[in-house]
């Protein structure tokens, strides 16, 4: 009599990545398992991850999702396999590896080359720091716009004063948005 017992395997930068994250404020992290109860829980155990679901079909995945977003929550989706597509496909950002299935791969909004998560954490921060920039860009193009209007209209503004107006905002965009670029390199 024989017996072989197959235990899910934790990839060795999962436990300070779900750390990182937590550190960074996401308080929602969550595993989404098409694996048995008892091994899900154990993962979701050794991680510190109080949010889990076992024994999940593909299409039960993608409603997870869903339900998530209908929340409110933007919904980032790690997956490697045929099973997460759905899932992936209805995340906000959807995130596989270099070494994943193909569908998976092909799917992912995200591929990370080197096979392995380490990057995720890094990629958020990019991530955060590019919102900064374009919330901060956005500005710079509506306040000069906004101006000309209220010029124009209070004011009498003229063309020429309308066109160094809108060039003067565009030069400040262009030159945080460098600036930006070069502290994050």
């Amino acid at each position: 009599v024989g017996a072989i017992e197959i235990e899910p395997t934790i990839r060795p930068e999962i436990a300070q990545l779900v750390n990182n994250l937590k550190q960074k404020g996401i308080k929602h992290l969550m595993i989404v398992s098409g694996d048995h109860k008892k091994p899900t829980h154990q993962l979701a155990k050794k991680l510190g991850i109080t949010e889990y679901f076992a024994e999940v079909l593909p299409e039960n995945k993608a409603q997870i999702v869903s339900e998530l977003q209908q929340q409110g929550r933007k919904v980032c989706f790690i997956g490697d396999g045929i099973n997460d597509t759905i899932a992936m496909k209805q995340a906000d950002v959807s995130i596989s590896l270099k070494g994943a299935s193909t569908i998976a791969t092909d799917t992912a909004d995200i591929i990370l080359m080197n096979g392995d998560l380490t990057h995720l954490y890094p990629l958020f921060n990019i991530a955060g720091g590019l919102d900064n920039i374009m919330k901060k860009s956005a500005i710079l193009v509506l306040v000069p716009t906004g101006i000309i209007l209220i010029g124009s209209i209070s004011f009498h503004l003229g063309l020429l004063a309308a066109v160094v107006i809108k060039q003067s905002f565009l030069g400040a965009n262009i030159l945080y948005v460098l600036k930006s670029a070069k502290e994050q390199s």
